[in-house]
């Protein structure tokens, strides 16, 4: 028996071609007073946005990036056009829809947005317009057009740290050390590294001569979604100082700028002070010494009572002997 029911391709193409014909049956009188040229009888409508936007995700940021497309209807008729978006792994918001007159372009604007833990990358948003009806009679599916768009969500890394207790006033000789806990965020694999910096009161931030980072390195590997760290810091001091060093160690990612000066935070206060000439457990120099503030002259006053002393033994050498002699 023949098979009298219409395919399942037939069946899908019925509801557009009765579409078709009724929007003929309704502006055809219209379109017999129109030149054949024009060929611009039927709905029409093209869409063109912008290729790439970007979006940063970083602490702070909004996470949205703005896409500007442009609509074209290329009809005669005024026509009704409905904007869908997919945003795939991405959010946004969804364009309203749009009247466009014949002939005329309207811009449309929506938004994209992406989670603060969005990973770096490309993600592809596709725009549909279709056209809902033309000339005020409804033609779904008749006209409809797309583009795609490359949303990239930028690479971030920040960090901050903050440095623990130490420093103070030490010896010639001794060793400056503390620690510091780095906290970091990411989107992506990333590494940070630190290093200490000295900068004394002046403002002057060259390493002073004869100190020694012996610091191991401090190399933060941050995966995506950040980490935490800590590094040890130690510096020794030169035995051999010859005046007071004053100022600060501070820690700073490389490529940061090196302040003028020492701040409040995050940095460590440091004063070394010569090693002192005592003799037994009195100390005859610094500034906690039996000499106070005259503990840069402490050589001089030592070699001078020196001498006083040599003299002294001498007179009373010599005054004894001549009392023998009597």
């Amino acid at each position: 028996m023949e098979n009298i029911y219409p395919s399942g391709a037939a069946a899908g193409v019925v509801p557009r071609t009765a579409v078709l014909l009724v929007f003929l049956l309704l502006v055809g009188p219209l379109g017999a007073l129109i030149p054949a040229v024009s060929g611009q009888v039927f709905p029409d409508i093209t869409i063109e946005c912008v290729d790439s936007v970007e979006v940063d995700v970083s602490p702070g940021s909004s996470g949205t990036a703005m896409v500007n497309c442009e609509l074209e209807n290329g009809s005669m008729w005024e026509e009704e056009i409905e904007i869908s978006v997919e945003f795939g792994d991405l959010t946004g918001t969804e364009p309203e829809s749009v009247t466009l007159p014949a002939g005329e372009t309207a811009l449309v604007t929506f938004s994209v947005r992406a989670g603060e833990n969005a990973e770096a990358g490309n993600y592809e948003v596709n725009v549909s317009a279709e056209v809902t009806s033309a000339g005020g009679v409804p033609v779904p599916g008749l006209a409809s057009d797309s583009d795609e768009i490359s949303v990239t969500i930028a690479e971030f890394t920040t960090c901050d740290h903050t440095v623990g207790q130490g420093g103070g006033t030490l010896e010639a000789g001794q060793i400056i050390s503390f620690s510091v806990s780095i906290s970091c965020d990411s989107n992506t694999d990333s590494t940070a590294e630190y290093s200490a910096m000295m900068v004394d009161d002046s403002g002057s931030s060259s390493w002073p001569s004869g100190f020694d980072d012996q610091s191991p390195p401090c190399d933060v590997l941050i995966p995506d979604g950040g980490t935490s760290a800590n590094c040890q810091f130690q510096i020794l001091t030169p035995s051999n100082l010859d005046s007071t060093w004053k100022g600060c160690v501070i820690v700073l990612e490389d490529g940061a700028s090196v302040p003028k000066s020492c701040s409040s935070s995050n940095s460590v206060s440091v004063t070394v002070e010569p090693k002192s000439i005592g003799i037994g457990t009195i100390d005859l120099t610094g500034n906690d010494s039996v000499f106070g503030e005259y503990a840069d002259e402490a050589p001089v006053i030592i070699g001078g009572v020196a001498v006083v002393l040599i003299l002294t033994i001498v007179m009373l050498v010599v005054r004894r002997r001549r009392s023998f002699d009597d």
